[in-house]
């Protein structure tokens, strides 16, 4: 039996369609997962750049955000209704693929071992150097390193397909950022963040799909370490958690959409997806005040490590009364990405008004 599923690996199904793992909590019998890419030419795709041995694929998950997963779950629900999971401790309806529909589990790290072994390749050649620069400045060993989306299916594009890996383990993650962030501001190896009109136009597109001023969005791309450029390349990284969390050990109850302020106390866990601030000193600025907010949730991607323990935030979402049923403990978290919030919800650290 190999390993468990977990953040940001791929599966395919009996017909061909390949969806990326979402965390690494799942019901017992099914993966919950997002669809992105279907066999064939369809008329449905967002964009069609993508083969495997002659076989094309079509994108068909529209950008990524709670309401592009919406999207592509509405489609899902209207061909493979099974798919589709009312969750009955999360209280939400997912896609979440049945365990007996997969027929391929594909694994980052293992992928990464094959590309080490033999380049096939100018865009695997790439990602090597860029993963052996990471690695020897880092002092992470590659095995704790590994490659996912397209290239990680084999079915990446020689001209538009970018590079984006995975580091596992929060210490190992912390120092592959630590590191990152160093070369990105020596511009070392060819690194560097995007600047200019590539900056401009990274910026325009994230404020089509999230409620972000174009200001703001400069000022998160312009200090963002895990999506930039190697070698004329975008990249991106995103650390995986390895601790195990057991499925069913938290019963989470919606209670509307509510708009903060806190202070974060603790950011470590802030670096993964979905990822977690610790937060105090909880000022509602809309919504019903209630007591022992203890964090701050966000499952889109975007507001990953944005803010550190001390700062103060801003954040509209999705306030969610959290059941601890193994300590028997009850409290509140409010969450970022949710269907319910319809792509309004947002974190803005006061930094970003103050600099």
């Amino acid at each position: 039996m190999g390993r468990k599923f977990r953040d940001k690996d791929f599966i395919e199904d009996i017909d061909g369609a390949v969806f990326c793992v979402i965390g690494n909590t799942h019901p017992p019998d099914r993966v919950i997962a997002y669809l992105k890419y279907i066999p064939g030419l369809r008329n449905e795709a967002v964009r069609t750049k993508w083969s495997r041995n002659g076989k094309t694929f079509s994108r068909i998950l529209p950008n990524y955000s709670a309401l592009g997963v919406l999207q592509v779950q509405e489609y899902l629900k209207s061909r493979c209704s099974n798919y589709i999971y009312l969750d009955p401790y999360m209280n939400i309806e997912f896609t979440a693929v049945p365990r007996e529909k997969i027929v391929k589990h594909f694994l980052p790290e293992v992928r990464l071992r094959e590309i080490i072994s033999e380049v096939k390749d100018p865009l695997e050649e790439h990602a090597l150097r860029l993963v052996k620069i990471i690695s020897s400045e880092s002092n992470v060993s590659m095995e704790n390193i590994g490659i996912t989306g397209s290239i990680l299916l084999k079915i990446h594009n020689q001209q538009y397909s970018d590079i984006d890996l995975v580091t596992y383990g929060r210490e190992n993650s912390v120092k592959i950022r630590e590191t990152v962030r160093r070369l990105l501001e020596e511009e070392a190896y060819g690194f560097h963040r995007p600047k200019g009109n590539m900056l401009k136009q990274w910026a325009e597109e994230i404020v089509k799909i999230h409620p972000l001023k174009i200001d703001e969005a400069i000022k998160l791309y312009s200090t963002k370490w895990n999506r930039a450029v190697f070698q004329g390349r975008q990249f991106s990284i995103h650390p995986v958690n390895i601790d195990e969390e057991e499925y069913g050990r938290f019963r989470y109850t919606p209670k509307g959409i509510v708009r903060i302020r806190c202070q974060v106390v603790d950011d470590r866990d802030s670096i993964f997806l979905p990822c977690k601030y610790i937060v105090k000193n909880v000022r509602f600025l809309e919504g019903k005040w209630i007591s022992e907010i203890r964090e701050v949730v966000s499952y889109e991607g975007l507001y990953c490590d944005l803010a550190s323990a001390g700062e103060t935030i801003t954040v509209q979402g999705k306030l969610e009364e959290v059941e601890d049923l193994y300590y028997k403990q009850k409290y509140f978290r409010v969450t970022v990405g949710t269907f319910e919030a319809r792509g309004l919800d947002y974190i803005k650290p006061d930094s970003w008004i103050l600099s």
